[in-house]
């Protein structure tokens, strides 16, 4: 196969990789994809050029709702849009770039490592540098939860490991037909070991789940506008809503009532412990509480926070979660304070301040960790989050920066898989995104999707598990086992390897 048609499987398999997103929904593309992927790279000296080809081609399919978000939110227009797509891809291409390169390198230096492995080593190197938009193969497969069980051990990284593992035996088995079969045969094996301890786990922690106390949660997705939150005027508006919305959950029997991300439509000044009164109060006329409640605060420094409260019956506020990983270009923006250009067009993107601490919400039988928007498609937040023991982790969230478009789908995907790397349920209040109930086993035991513009439906009602559980192995300890074995057994082969080379020398 020639260089540019190797380049062309490998866009080509990318844009299939990712047509497992909405509103196509190939699930299998992911696997199908990285097969085309491995049988691009295998024997081939430019490994890096078919990684950036197959990352950039994933990424214009995944990120292809990012023209439409930048000229709606800002003044640029949508040319601007397509170029911001394009650099965006390019740039979140490097990575499986560097993967590319890597597996082309285990080659030349390990021969004795299979070419299966060195693919999925290159697929896990490169799931290791920062995105502003984490996709990865194991994100990709949250539709299938039986395959995703090995994350509570190794992580999403570790189980898009394996998924790659599998794909670079069949495709090598394309390459290599004289192996075919023992190839072939390889790839089953690992695919039916991913999906029978997939069966056992789910149906465990199904049996623990039946047994653990549960809470009835309130999940409110109130519709509110991308830019009412910036509207003084609509403060009235978006406080009445909530409150609507909370007292009918409460009427039908909800414990704690979680409200999304910056619902609140006041700021408040960080720190505050005790609600406001009147207009302002969150607790309005009818409402009993407890609520946990989006809010944006501002410190006294000037900086705004992007937090989560807890406001009991009484009115007393809990200390703040403050939202702890800043998400790129939409609350913090790289060079921002050095290029001018940059704080124009994104103005309403700065200013913003990480918080440094985790913080546990008690209600009740609740025990309670919020992930803040994009942090449930972390693995590093959500291990962050375990660290204070929660029996529950709740996400807040504000899709409607992305109403219409394929990323709410997208970003539930990844957040499934921080229910199964805690083995804690995961609730998810979503203004304009799916809001939903995730098990500790990965799989969605409920969703309402928006009705975008339509005026917000009565909140969902969910009795998730309050598991107590032992913290998991990867909750623990991160990605360092895997990360140990890979090197140990890539050290070793290389030792072999260098013996090797220096006993033909003598002889």
């Amino acid at each position: 196969m020639t260089g540019r048609r190797r380049t062309a499987l490998a866009f080509f398999s990318g844009a299939v990789f990712a047509a497992s997103s909405p509103p196509t929904d190939f699930v299998a593309g992911i696997l199908v994809g990285l097969v085309g992927y491995a049988y691009a790279v295998a024997n081939d000296p430019h490994g890096g050029r078919r990684g950036l080809a197959f990352g950039t081609g994933a990424n214009l399919v995944a990120l292809r709702f990012v023209p439409a978000v930048i000229t709606r939110f800002t003044p640029l227009p949508y040319a601007a849009g397509v170029l911001a797509l394009i650099l965006l891809s390019l740039a979140q291409g490097l990575p499986w770039m560097a993967g590319g390169a890597i597996t082309r390198m285990l080659g030349n230096r390990v021969p004795s490592l299979p070419k299966p492995f060195a693919f999925a080593v290159g697929v896990y190197a490169a799931l290791f540098v920062p995105a502003v938009f984490p996709w990865t193969p194991a994100g990709g497969l949250a539709p299938w939860p039986i395959l995703l069980q090995t994350a509570e051990i190794v992580g999403e990284r570790g189980t898009s490991f394996f998924v790659a593992l599998g794909c670079g035996c069949i495709a090598l088995a394309v390459v290599e037909r004289t192996r075919a079969v023992r190839l072939v045969i390889a790839g089953g094996i690992l695919f039916a070991t991913l999906v029978g301890l997939g069966a056992v786990r789910m149906r465990a922690i199904e049996r623990a789940r039946a047994g653990a106390a549960h809470s009835r949660v309130a999940l409110v997705s109130p519709d509110f506008a991308a830019t009412d939150r910036w509207e003084e005027a609509h403060a009235p508006m978006m406080l009445d809503r909530l409150t609507s919305l909370t007292k009918s959950a409460e009427q039908r029997g909800a414990d704690l009532t979680v409200w999304p991300e910056s619902a609140y439509p006041y700021t408040l000044p960080h720190g505050t412990r005790q609600s406001p009164t009147g207009r302002r109060a969150f607790l309005q006329e009818g409402v009993h509480g407890p609520v946990l409640a989006g809010v944006y605060m501002k410190g006294g420094h000037g900086a705004g926070y992007n937090s989560a409260v807890l406001v009991t019956p009484d009115g007393a506020i809990s200390r703040s979660y403050d939202k702890r990983h800043l998400l790129w270009f939409g609350e913090t923006v790289p060079l921002a304070d050095k290029v001018s250009f940059i704080r124009r067009a994104f103005g309403r993107a700065t200013g913003l301040e990480p918080g440094d601490e985790s913080i546990l919400f008690e209600s009740g039988a609740v025990r309670a960790a919020v992930l803040n928007c994009y942090e449930d498609t972390l693995p590093d937040a959500s291990r962050e989050a375990i660290e204070i023991r929660p029996n529950l982790l709740v996400n807040i969230t504000n899709d409607a920066w992305f109403a219409g478009s394929a990323e709410s789908e997208l970003h539930l995907r990844l957040a499934v898989l921080r229910a199964v790397e805690t083995r804690r349920d995961l609730v998810r209040a979503v203004n304009r995104g799916p809001t939903t109930w995730v098990a500790a086993s990965g799989a969605i035991l409920a969703r309402r999707e928006p009705q975008v513009g339509l005026g917000p439906q009565p909140a969902l009602i969910v009795e998730p598990a309050l598991l107590e559980g032992p913290i998991t192995l990867y909750a623990r300890v991160a990605d360092a086992p895997l990360l140990l074995v890979l090197s140990v057994l890539l050290g070793v082969l290389r030792i072999r390897t260098v013996r090797s080379h220096s006993v033909r020398m003598d002889a």
